[in-house]
């Protein structure tokens, strides 16, 4: 399986430690994708991004699509702190992801990971995009509020960890089979 690159952007390490688990799994190798050339992104028959959500965006999703190939099997999985069974969740992702990649975001399978939030090692900005969030959920009233907007609430200024090893089965399983079909 030496045809499949996975990378990532993780800026907090919750993306760069799922990243492993499946290039472990898989008997590659998990790289950053900023230590990634364009030539090396083409020649990859699958290629795997794992990438933080940052304000609606995908971290690393702009550069990887951008310098892809023909015919390559692509899959993006996000790590954020919302709860990927969540259908409204995913479906916002989905949407947010289409809107800010437009065409290229056609034939890329989605994942999504939780990750997790530690406010004493988050940037200023980060840290800032936090607070605005929190002032803005507070506006909300309470009974429109959703349980995802309540738990960032109480969980605000604190650290939380959902990182675990079992939700990378599904895009291990992905890459798999992608594999076979080449």
């Amino acid at each position: 399986m030496n045809s499949i690159l996975i990378v990532y952007s993780s800026h907090y390490g919750s993306t760069q430690r799922y990243a492993q688990w499946i290039a472990e799994d898989l008997g590659v190798q998990a790289r950053d994708i900023r230590q990634v050339s364009r030539e090396e992104i083409r020649s990859a028959k699958i290629v795997a991004l794992g990438g933080g959500l940052y304000a609606g965006g995908v971290s690393g999703a702009k550069k990887l699509l951008s310098n892809l190939g023909e015919g390559q099997r692509v899959c993006v999985f996000t790590c954020g702190v919302a709860d990927p069974k969540s259908e409204q969740n995913r479906a916002h992702i989905r949407a947010e992801f289409e809107k800010r990649l437009g065409e290229r975001a056609r034939g890329v399978e989605l994942f999504h990971v939780r990750g997790g939030l530690d406010y004493g090692k988050m940037s200023p900005v980060h840290r800032a995009m936090m607070a605005m969030m929190r002032r803005m959920l507070l506006s909300k009233p309470k009974e429109q509020r959703t349980s995802e907007d309540e738990q960032i609430l109480a969980t605000y200024g604190s650290r939380v960890d959902f990182v675990s090893r079992d939700q990378t089965a599904p895009i291990v399983e992905w890459i798999r089979q992608a594999a076979r079909s080449i």
